[in-house]
């Protein structure tokens, strides 16, 4: 015996649509993150001149990382870093040191990795690379968002 059963949103009191496939009607969810994350790229054919942002917070928000693309070609002795940076705390996010060869990085970090207050996403490149960062991002707003001595903390930096 099939008992129909609706679900409904308690907010609103509407009932929460379903969609139809083969296998019958079915229940689609989703993470914030994946509905509310945008995205920034950059390419680049050469070393870059100090620190450059590729995710920066709104006011005293952070950011809150989902995904991390980064592929490159190392053309000659250098590194490239991906870090967060609030122009007083600084930490890093990837790392990589390669003498000769091809770097490739693809993270799916689904939210978990979360910036301080103010703290600024950015890039530097060192020596003579040619490659691409992506990096999908949501922008926390300051009841969201912790003090960096706060996140040393919890942390345990």
């Amino acid at each position: 015996m099939a008992l129909p059963v609706i679900l409904t949103d308690l907010a609103t009191g509407k009932a929460i649509e379903s969609f139809k496939t083969s296998f019958g009607r079915m229940l689609g969810i989703s993470t914030y993150q994946k509905e509310r994350s945008v995205w920034n790229s950059v390419s680049w054919v050469d070393a870059t001149t100090g620190s450059v942002a590729i995710a920066s917070p709104d006011g005293d928000g952070s950011i809150e990382l989902c995904d991390i693309f980064i592929t490159a070609e190392k053309k000659q002795g250098g590194t490239l870093r991906l870090h967060f940076d609030d122009g007083t705390n600084e930490k890093e996010v990837v790392k990589s040191e390669v003498d000769d060869g091809v770097i490739n990085v693809a993270v799916n970090l689904d939210g978990k990795v979360q910036g301080w207050q103010s703290a600024i996403l950015y890039y530097t490149i060192v020596g003579a690379y040619s490659g691409s960062i992506l990096v999908t991002f949501i922008k926390r707003n300051k009841a969201d968002s912790i003090s960096y001595s706060d996140m040393a903390k919890r942390s345990g930096w």
